[in-house]
C-alpha cells in the first residue's frame, strides 16, 4: 500500500454480517490537504474518528496539526474524535517527562489537554487524545487519556493502569504512575437521533490483558442481581496507542479485532504514525474495528492520517443478541 493510501475493508467475516455492521469509510487528511470518498452506507449512529499523527520532537507543531486533523474529523461530521497515546512529543521513556502538563488550564499552544478542549468546544464534539499528565496534588506522571465534551469540561479521565514492559525496549513504568479503574463516558446523538452511545477508554499495552478489557464488555452479574462493576457493557472502546512497530506486525490487528470479538463493541484504535529513524519506532495503521471482529475503516503506516467509521450501538446490540455470550458462558 502507497504512503498515505486509505481503504476500508470490504469483506464480511459471515454471510449474514454484511447486513448486521455498519460499514464505515476511511478518511484521509494528508498534511494541508483533506480527500474524502464517499460513505458506502448511509449514515446511522455515532460517527467515530481515529487520527494518526506523525509525532515528532516539536510539541508545537504536533499539536497545529492535530487541531488540523481535528478539525477535518469533525467537518465530515465525526462526533467522536480520537487522537493517539502521548500525541503531543516523542513516544519514549527518556521524552516523557518533557512533555508533561496538567490536566486543566495550560495555553491550548502549548497543551495537550488546552487543545483539545477548546477544539471540542468550538467543533461541538468529544476530542479525545493521550497525553503526559503531571497530577497537580502529588505531582506523579500519569500516561493520561482525557476525552473533553462539546462544553469543552473533562468528560472522562482515563490513566493507564497495564503501563508497557517491553524488555530493551520501552519500560514505562520507569516513569509513570498506574492508574487502576476503568472509564466511561456517555455520547448522546444529536437532533436527529436520541440515541446514547457509551463510551469506554483503554491504552495500548492495556490490550494484552483480556480479563481487564471483559469489564468493558457483557458478562454476568455476581449473583446479587447487580453487575459485578460499575457500568453498563460499552459499544465504543476508544484504544489510544503509541503501538511498537517492532511487535506490530504479529501483534497490532490481532489484538483489536479480539478485543472487539470479546467486548462485542467497536474498537477505535488511533496509533502514532511509523517513522523511520527514530529511537522507537511505532507501527502507524491506525484502525477502526467492528463488533463482527472485521476491520471497517484503516490507514498506512506513515504520516498524518483520518479513518472514519459510523459506530451503531444498535449494531452493536444485535450483534450481542445474536451471539449471546453471556448466556452462554459457563465459567
Amino acid at each position: 500500500m502507497s504512503r498515505g493510501r486509505r481503504r476500508a475493508d470490504a469483506d464480511a467475516d459471515a454471510a449474514d454480517a454484511t447486513n448486521m455492521l455498519t460499514r464505515g469509510a476511511a478518511r484521509m487528511h494528508a498534511r494541508g490537504t483533506a480527500r474524502v470518498a464517499a460513505p458506502r452506507t448511509l449514515r446511522r449512529g455515532l460517527r467515530v474518528a481515529a487520527l494518526q499523527l506523525d509525532v515528532s520532537d516539536d510539541m508545537a507543531d504536533n499539536l497545529t496539526r492535530a487541531r488540523s486533523l481535528v478539525d477535518a474529523a469533525a467537518d465530515d461530521g465525526a462526533k467522536l474524535v480520537a487522537l493517539p497515546e502521548v500525541f503531543t512529543g516523542t513516544y519514549g521513556v527518556s521524552n516523557f517527562a518533557r512533555w508533561a502538563e496538567p490536566l486543566e488550564g495550560g495555553d491550548p499552544a502549548t497543551s495537550g489537554a488546552s487543545m483539545m478542549a477548546v477544539a471540542a468546544y468550538q467543533r461541538k464534539i468529544f476530542v479525545s487524545g493521550g497525553i503526559v499528565e503531571r497530577h497537580a496534588e502529588t505531582g506523579a506522571l500519569y500516561n493520561t487519556t482525557a476525552t473533553f465534551g462539546p462544553d469543552g469540561a473533562l468528560a472522562s479521565v482515563y490513566r493507564k493502569v497495564h503501563l508497557s514492559r517491553v524488555l530493551g525496549i520501552t519500560s514505562e513504568a520507569d516513569v509513570f504512575e498506574a492508574g487502576d479503574a476503568t472509564e466511561t463516558f456517555a455520547v448522546v446523538g444529536d437532533a436527529s437521533t436520541s440515541t446514547e452511545t457509551r463510551v469506554g477508554v483503554c491504552c495500548c499495552f492495556d490490550l494484552r490483558f483480556p480479563r481487564f478489557l471483559a469489564r468493558y464488555g457483557p458478562h454476568p452479574d455476581d449473583g446479587s442481581g447487580a453487575r459485578a462493576d460499575a457500568h453498563a457493557p460499552v459499544d465504543v472502546l476508544l484504544a489510544p496507542s503509541a503501538f511498537l512497530d517492532t511487535t506490530g506486525g504479529p501483534h497490532w490487528e490481532l489484538l483489536l479485532r479480539r478485543t472487539a470479538l470479546d467486548g462485542q463493541c467497536f474498537v477505535v484504535a488511533p496509533n502514532v504514525a511509523y517513522r523511520p529513524g527514530v529511537d522507537v519506532p511505532l507501527h502507524g495503521r491506525s484502525k477502526i474495528v467492528g463488533p463482527w471482529g472485521d476491520v471497517v475503516a484503516q490507514c498506512g503506516a506513515e504520516g498524518d492520517d483520518i479513518v472514519v467509521a459510523d459506530a451503531d450501538a444498535a449494531t452493536v446490540a444485535e450483534v450481542r443478541r445474536k451471539l449471546p455470550l453471556v448466556e452462554c458462558g459457563r465459567f
